[in-house]
């Protein structure tokens, strides 16, 4: 089906542009006073450990994931590199079980 048949209109590329340029001011202020301008520089340790790391419960996918062998912590580390993201373009200041959810389903396909 095509994206008219579905009743949304296709994303222009200057609302991508904008999406997208939105998203990178968002991720910048949550950075300020860090080293880093994007969620790629930011350091695992600091996503799971530092003042905006989700809370256990928001982990909980990951932990389980983690656990169970379908990940390694470096792929923990990119999986919330991702739900960031996800949030940032989502308008969303804090990471909850949604952007994990769909960030894990792009890396390995992993349902919550």
């Amino acid at each position: 089906m095509a994206q008219r048949e579905l009743g949304r209109a296709a994303t222009t590329t200057a609302e991508a542009r904008a999406r997208v340029s939105d998203a990178r001011a968002r991720t910048a202020r949550r950075l300020a006073g860090t080293p880093w301008r994007l969620n790629a520089q930011v350091p695992g340790t600091w996503l799971r450990e530092g003042p905006g790391a989700p809370p256990p419960a928001v982990r909980r996918p990951l932990d389980a994931a983690l656990h169970r062998g379908a990940l390694t912590l470096r792929g923990y580390d990119r999986v919330l590199r991702v739900a960031w993201s996800l949030a940032d373009l989502g308008g969303h200041a804090q990471l909850g079980a949604d952007q994990i959810g769909r960030a894990l389903y792009l890396k390995k396909g992993i349902a919550l």
